[in-house]
C-alpha cells in the first residue's frame, strides 16, 4: 500500500524523529547542555514528518522557556506495523574508522552526558 493514499489516520506510517535542542538556563552545569530528543510522528510520508516533528520542537522548545529548537532533524521511517515491546522507534548508521571504544567515547560516553548509565 503506497503511505501517500492511506484513506484511514490509523494506518498511517509511524516515524521517529530527533532534534536538537540547546538549554540556556541549567544552572549547575558551566557549559551549553544540549539536548537529542526522539519523539513518534504519524505521517504520509518523510516531509508531513519533518513538518509535524519540527511543529512539535518549536512548541516544546517554547514551552520549556530556556531551550532552544537548533533545527537540526533526523527522520526514521518505523517499519513495524505494530508499536509496542522491542519496536525500533530510530535508528542511526554511522561510518567510522574508530574502533569500538574510540568510537564510544568520541560519540556517546564523553562524560558530558547528563543521562543514567549502564554500569
Amino acid at each position: 500500500m503506497n503511505p501517500g493514499n492511506r484513506e484511514n489516520k490509523n494506518e498511517e506510517p509511524w516515524y521517529g524523529a530527533k532534534c536538537i535542542f540547546l538549554h540556556t538556563a541549567i544552572e549547575s552545569c558551566q557549559r551549553q547542555v544540549y539536548e537529542e530528543r526522539v519523539i513518534l510522528v504519524r505521517a504520509n510520508d518523510f516531509d508531513e514528518a519533518i513538518r509535524g516533528a519540527e511543529q512539535e520542537a518549536e512548541t516544546y522548545a517554547r514551552d520549556c522557556g530556556s531551550c532552544t529548537y537548533t533545527g537540526f532533524i533526523d527522520v526514521f521511517h518505523i517499519y513495524d506495523g505494530h508499536l509496542g515491546d522491542g519496536t525500533e522507534v530510530y535508528s542511526l548508521m554511522r561510518t567510522s574508522d574508530f574502533g569500538t571504544d574510540e568510537y564510544l567515547t568520541r560519540f556517546y560516553d564523553t562524560e558530558a552526558e547528563r543521562t543514567r548509565k549502564q554500569p
